[in-house]
């Protein structure tokens, strides 16, 4: 599976990030909404406050916003235990709804009428409890606010026409949040459907590049790495070199050890060459006793020179104590790569001095230039 396919495979599962800067960014459109009806309501001359009231109301509200969405977009929030801030964020709005609501001529329950989508929104992050508890919250807030407006500015409607409006709020309020339950269960079965989907490719991704015997890239992967190290160096970021190894006498050492043998000498040199390899640089098995080095950032002489204490130590291995063979050599052919030449190039450059190594007498390294 090359980079292409992968990343469109990758696709199908939906990454907790993206979900996190999708919900903070809905949230922080409902802040916008609930601040462009506040305006329109006090343009109207329904909200019955002076503009210093409505301006520390709009100023609240974008502070509270912009400091959420820096703690969200910065992924701040990711390894806490409620990364989406569902809850601190969504009491703020309710209060700023609230606030809103309190000197409202008429209608006051049109200030309030995004509590809903809001408490659908934080059901893809909260539970049952928390929902029901946020719309009770909710409803008892209306409350006290009906009891503030009362008393300090009087009821411009009829009181039973504010407790109706208070109790539809509420009723439809609790249904939303009964409803968000169902909705915050089903995404939480679709987070584990999508947990098994995401390690169930990157298993299949393994298999598709990494060698069954030692756990190595295969040859199509390391095509693909030396396709990208080619384009790096093109573009002058930096140079790379190859180093193309094969074990001495690898038949001998099935045909008297057994297969059983051959196959433990293969791993214990993929582990033995891993352990000496830089982090960055690259080993693929190629097949049988085969093997590829890719060293990004090498020149031809710093390859010769991994290449060659790769050769030495591990010459200085022995098997014998599995009742294998005393020690096993290697012979090397070392290449570096030469601006705008095909991979196919270059790896032809490594295989034939890979041949001099082995027709030199072999436990040797070759590279390109000898």
């Amino acid at each position: 599976m090359n980079s292409r396919y992968w990343r469109r495979a990758r696709r199908l599962t939906v990454s907790e990030r993206r979900l996190l800067l999708r919900h903070g960014r809905s949230l922080a459109a409902v802040a916008l909404f609930h601040a462009l009806l506040v305006v329109a309501l006090w343009l109207w001359g329904t909200l019955d406050a002076g503009g210093l009231y409505v301006s520390l109301l709009l100023g609240a509200l974008a502070v509270i916003t912009v400091v959420y969405l820096l703690l969200i977009e910065t992924g701040a929030t990711l390894e806490w235990r409620e990364s989406s801030l569902s809850v601190p964020m969504a009491l703020g709005l309710v209060i700023a709804f609230l606030i809103a609501a309190l000197p409202m001529n008429e209608a006051r329950i049109s200030a309030m009428i995004l509590f809903f989508p809001l408490l659908l929104l934080v059901s893809f992050r909260l539970g049952a409890r928390s929902l029901l508890s946020l719309a009770l919250l909710a409803s008892v807030g209306y409350a006290l606010m009906l009891a503030l407006a009362l008393a300090t500015r009087g009821l411009r409607l009829s009181l039973s026409l504010e407790l109706l409006q208070w109790l539809i709020f509420t009723l439809v309020a609790l249904s939303f949040a009964v409803t968000g339950s169902g909705v915050n269960g089903l995404r939480r079965s679709l987070a584990v459907k999508n947990q098994a989907l995401a390690d169930a490719l990157e298993q299949v991704r393994d298999l598709a590049i990494r060698d069954d015997l030692t756990g190595l890239f295969n040859r199509r992967h390391i095509l693909e790495v030396l396709e990208h190290q080619k384009a790096l160096a093109d573009n002058q970021i930096y140079p790379f070199s190859v180093c193309y190894v094969d074990l001495d006498h690898f038949k001998r050492i099935n045909d008297e050890y057994g297969h059983d043998m051959g196959d433990r000498v293969l791993r214990q040199f993929a582990e033995h060459t891993l352990d000496n390899l830089r982090e960055g640089d690259y080993l693929a098995r190629l097949g049988g006793e085969e093997f590829i080095l890719v060293l990004p950032q090498s020149d031809l002489a710093g390859a010769e020179l991994v290449a060659e204490r790769l050769r030495e130590s591990w010459a200085a291995r022995s098997f014998e104590d599995r009742r294998g063979p005393p020690a096993v050599s290697l012979s090397a052919g070392v290449a570096s790569y030469r601006g705008q030449e095909t991979v196919d190039q270059l790896l032809g450059r490594a295989d034939r001095a890979l041949y001099r190594a082995k027709t030199g007498g072999r436990n040797r390294v070759c590279r390109e230039d000898q």
